[in-house]
């Protein structure tokens, strides 16, 4: 996440859902240690702000993929599209970093008009506790 120059310009954002999950993966008896894909999740409400933040990613070496968002069928005539970014990066549940990436990728999404919708974590190949 480097030299970002939106890390300069913090806006301060809470990790509450950060912790919430980080620590259900944890009473879940997760490794931590192992490195895992982990999934990064943006929402736009145009097109042009989603490829803003695109850029804004690509500037500091971290791929995406846009993706259109159609309001269901019977809201298409008064709802607009949106558009969602994905960032997929292959690391291990490291709590600073997470809480890193999403301080960053909130900012990001703030000075595009749009928001930073969370994360999620492969957990499938763990053996997680109460399973059989």
């Amino acid at each position: 996440m480097g030299n970002l120059q939106l890390e300069r310009e913090f806006i301060v954002h809470s990790h509450d859902e950060d912790d919430v999950l980080l620590n259900v993966l944890r009473n879940f008896g997760v490794d931590f240690d192992r490195i895992r894909e982990l999934n990064f999740y943006f929402v736009f409400p145009s097109e042009s702000d989603a490829d803003r933040a695109a850029g804004m990613l690509a500037q500091e070496q971290i791929a995406s993929e846009k993706f259109c968002i159609n309001p269901p069928w019977w809201k298409r005539l008064f709802a607009k599209p949106q558009w969602s970014l994905s960032v997929t990066r292959e690391m291990a549940l490291d709590e600073a970093k997470i809480k890193q990436i999403t301080t960053t990728f909130s900012n990001i999404a703030s000075r595009c008009n749009g928001e930073y919708d969370g994360w999620e974590a492969n957990v499938m190949d763990d053996n997680i506790a109460g399973e059989d």
